[in-house]
């Protein structure tokens, strides 16, 4: 299936810009690289260039590496200027972190494609006002399309977040279009305490508004169902449940779940107006507590309320530098505070990381390319913990090196490898029996 050849394209890239940092940086700063592999254990395929024998391995999802000239202590020839422990820790340095900022470089590249290519985000449509807030106060309904906030023109619902969110003055001015008409309302922000996906409190700014997520549209219908068993399909417009005219899909859905008996749905479909009888079924399912509970559904599952959203190739770019920034700056915090035990260590080994991949990979290969974006930050920022064998701790090492102005004597450096494999090991133990029991024992 192409997911899976999607997900392999994805994770041997990955593999290979980290290890092209070393590789790269190595050639530079004039060190020999004897091996470039991508992937563990037995060899597929190889073929040599110069000094170099490039491989790929059957462990890909391993990962993979780089051998240098002269890494090996034991095997350390003192007159051998291109070795690696022969070099300045500040070469040494460069070496062992570039493969850290190559990830970092193709999440921006990712990330640079996607705004490129262009992805679905929700349009600035009203969804829902909330009561005794200021949006309400001042007459915002819903269904109001914002077009205008202080001057700037909307074409997405991010951009009206990060404008409430980040705004200091006194008063939002917007424009709405409803019913054709454009129409101004002047808000006044409410400053409120929220907690943010760190769970950290913060004062910001709230009108009280959340976007229309959903269309009375359908976008797909399980096998299986009743809409299913009745003839429902995609695209169909949903006009009238049961005499109640529809407009939005929470309709829909409250009508479903309040329903005793047999429904009578009137949809459009190409210029044609059918009618259904079609009878909700009880669906059980556990919750984030895992407690049962009850719902009546049909099997249908709604169109996304969304917009592609795409830029030049400048705007593109200032785009992916702000995502790559705001995701590191996130990831640091949610590390640390995990290491706090100040949020629940909620993480993915490989097995999760290949299933979350597998999912995104069949809403679109550009969803995909935003997930390995995340996923090469991730990967950057938890290889450069101080930790042995990790690129991390070899940078430790050589910052020490550099300071005493000679090498971190071996058996040290030998006992904190033991000890930085064993933790990891307990670690992908530890994540994998997480994914087995989150994504195969649910139940």
């Amino acid at each position: 299936m192409l997911e899976i050849l999607y997900i392999i394209i994805a994770l041997g890239l990955t593999i290979f810009f980290h290890e092209l940092g070393h590789f790269l940086a190595a050639r530079a700063l004039g060190v020999g690289v004897t091996s470039f592999s991508i992937g563990f254990g037995p060899k597929l395929f190889s073929f040599k260039k110069g000094e170099t024998e490039y491989l790929i391995c059957a462990l890909v999802f391993l990962g993979g590496y780089v051998k240098l000239q002269g890494e090996n202590p034991e095997e350390l020839n003192p007159n051998d200027k291109k070795a690696f422990l022969n070099q300045h820790p500040i070469k040494k340095i460069i070496i062992a972190s570039s493969g850290v900022i190559q990830n970092i470089f193709l999440a921006f590249l990712l990330m640079w494609l996607v705004f490129t290519i262009g992805t679905d985000t929700l349009k600035p449509t009203i969804g829902e006002v909330k009561k005794g807030y200021p949006a309400y106060d001042a007459g915002l309904q819903k269904g109001d399309e914002i077009i205008n906030i202080n001057g700037k023109k909307i074409k997405y619902w991010s951009e009206v977040t990060d404008i409430v969110t980040n705004f200091s003055g006194k008063e939002l001015n917007i424009v709405v279009l409803r019913g054709g008409k454009e129409l101004l309302f002047n808000i006044k922000p409410k400053i409120e305490e929220a907690e943010d996906i760190l769970k950290d409190k913060k004062k910001r700014p709230f009108i009280g508004i959340s976007p229309l997520a959903f269309l009375p549209v359908v976008d797909d219908v399980k096998k299986g169902y009743p809409a299913y068993e009745a003839g429902l399909k995609k695209g169909d417009v949903i006009l009238e449940i049961s005499g109640k005219k529809i407009t939005y899909w929470d309709e829909v859905t409250d009508i479903i779940e309040k329903s005793k008996d047999t429904l009578k749905i009137k949809i459009k479909r190409d210029n044609e107006i059918k009618e259904f009888n079609i009878k909700p079924v009880v669906l059980e399912e556990k919750d984030n507590k895992k407690e049962t509970e009850s719902k009546k559904i049909i099997g249908i599952i709604p169109k996304a309320n969304t917009i592609m959203e795409k830029y030049d190739i400048i705007k593109a770019s200032d785009k992916a530098v702000s995502q790559v920034v705001s995701f590191t700056a996130l990831t640091v915090k949610s590390i640390y505070k995990m290491l706090l035990r100040k949020i629940e260590a909620d993480v993915a080994g490989p097995i999760g990381v290949i299933k979350i991949s597998y999912e995104v990979a069949k809403t679109g290969i550009v969803n995909l390319m935003f997930l390995f974006a995340i996923i090469n930050i991730n990967l950057a920022l938890i290889n450069f913990l101080p930790l042995l064998p990790l690129d991390g701790g070899l940078v430790l090492m050589f910052i020490i090196e550099w300071i005493r102005g000679k090498m971190v004597p071996l058996k040290i450096q030998e006992g904190l490898m033991q000890f930085g494999w064993m933790l990891l090991i307990f670690l992908l133990v530890f994540v994998t029996y997480k994914d087995i029991v989150r994504f195969f024992m649910k139940g």
